[in-house]
């Protein structure tokens, strides 16, 4: 009796589980075929966007028009290139018209390309501020001077820098005419000799600029070969500052020596060449002064590494214009050809930016 109870219940449960598997199974069948319908219509949307950008480009650029671009673009630069050449313009501002990413420095012949550093600071000088000096194809000199203005005021100051080179100067005369200030030169390192050197007309020009009330700085010729040579170079500068108060920076300058081939420094790496500046110029800050470091572009770009002197400020040569050098600087030394009362022949003129 109760046996016969039992089974009809089994069935039932029997009924269920089949009943809850078919129900799984279609919603798993269901959900299939959404997603391969899906699939398939993704599918066609993007057979129908590249069918459509196709449409577009063809639509757009023929394969004639684009050939004509191609020998359009191809014709303007050689145009550029034929009026840059017919202007006089030398291979350097040719190579940094066209590659204007990058900081370009020659060497004995060769051009080294730097891309611009995006860590370095810039600096900020609007070049429409700037006037230049012209070139008078009669005279075969350059006349004028540099500005660098915002309206009527101005925004760098005008300063020389001179040597026993520049013979016996009117101090008064040169304030006269619009200067405010003067690096005069202390010393040099022999370049074959090694041998320290004070400048000798260094006394009469500081104490003449110094006397008239210029802003007065001084700069040392390096040759050092090691670090010990720059402190050494640097002991010599403090000595002989003693007596003078000045009011602008101590530089070292960094230039590559006329006679390459004898020069001690010829073989010294960059690496080494920017550990002596810097420790030159850590030297001179312990005595309380500023300093500031020279160049040219060689200088800056391939005699020294400029990445690791970003902390110190940069006094920086360059003849040519429009200025261009995409890092902060604080001195441009803009021609070595001005002529300027009180100085017997031309002489090396800068701005000083506020």
């Amino acid at each position: 009796m109760d046996y016969k109870r039992k089974r009809p219940r089994r069935r039932k449960k029997n009924s269920s589980v089949i009943l809850i598997l078919l129900t799984a199974a279609m919603l798993a069948f269901t959900l299939c075929a959404i997603l391969l319908f899906s699939y398939i219509a993704e599918k066609n949307k993007t057979k129908q966007a590249m069918a459509e950008i196709e449409t577009m480009e063809k639509s757009l650029f023929s394969q004639s028009e684009v050939d004509n671009y191609i020998e359009k673009a191809k014709q303007e630069f050689l145009d550029k290139l034929k009026s840059m050449v017919e202007n006089g313009d030398g291979m350097l501002d040719i190579l940094q018209y066209f590659y204007p990413d990058y900081v370009i420095a020659s060497s004995s012949g060769s051009y080294h390309f730097f891309p611009i550093s995006e860590t370095m600071e810039k600096n900020n000088y609007k070049l429409d501020k700037f006037t230049y000096p012209v070139y008078n194809e009669e005279t075969k000199e350059w006349e004028g001077t540099a500005t660098y203005m915002a309206g009527t005021e101005k925004e760098a100051k005008k300063g020389i820098d001179v040597s026993t080179f520049q013979g016996d100067i009117d101090w008064k005369k040169v304030k006269n005419d619009g200067i405010d200030f003067s690096i005069i030169r202390l010393g040099f390192r022999g370049y074959e000799s090694g041998k320290i050197v004070l400048d000798s007309k260094f006394i009469d020009n500081i104490e003449g600029s110094l006397d008239v009330g210029l802003d007065t700085g001084v700069y040392f010729f390096t040759e050092a070969l090691n670090e010990k040579e720059s402190i050494e170079e640097a002991e010599f500068v403090i000595e002989n500052l003693k007596d003078y108060k000045i009011n602008m920076p101590v530089v070292i300058d960094v230039e590559e020596s006329t006679n390459t081939e004898k020069t001690r420094t010829r073989d010294l790496t960059a690496e080494q060449r920017t550990k002596n500046v810097i420790a030159f110029c850590e030297k001179i800050k312990e005595a309380g002064y500023d300093v500031m470091i020279y160049g040219n572009l060689k200088s800056f770009m391939i005699m020294m590494d400029i990445e690791k002197l970003e902390g110190y400020d940069k006094w920086f040569a360059y003849y040519r214009y429009p200025f261009h050098f995409p890092y902060k600087i604080k001195m441009w030394q803009y021609t070595a050809y001005e002529r300027i009362n009180g100085i017997d022949g031309k002489a090396d003129v800068n701005l000083m930016f506020y």
